[in-house]
């Protein structure tokens, strides 16, 4: 017999989010956060490849820091909030 938990979470379990911002766990605009949960990998390693690629494009004539800051400006406006935000009472 299979208890409501075990149910419940068979009924979820081949759903993939959403890509959107995550703005419970942004540092600017949720953008890397949001990637992270969609490839489901750390946030820290979006955040890190995101930077390199910026901070190296200033050397390299393949791809420049505007491209990408501006893809990231254009993925804030592009990717709507996502929608699932449990706050605590003190986080509010």
């Amino acid at each position: 017999m299979e208890t409501y938990q075990n149910q419940n979470n068979k009924y979820y379990a081949n759903i993939k989010p959403k890509l959107s911002r995550d703005i419970a766990n942004k540092r600017i605009a949720g953008v890397c956060a949001g990637i992270g949960k969609y490839f489901n990998i750390k946030v820290s390693w979006v955040r890190t490849v995101w930077f390199l690629l910026a901070f190296f494009g200033i050397f390299s004539a393949g791809i420049s820091t505007f491209f990408v800051v501006s893809v990231y400006f254009a993925l804030w406006f592009i990717l709507p909030k996502s929608s699932n935000i449990f706050l605590c009472e003190t986080e509010r």
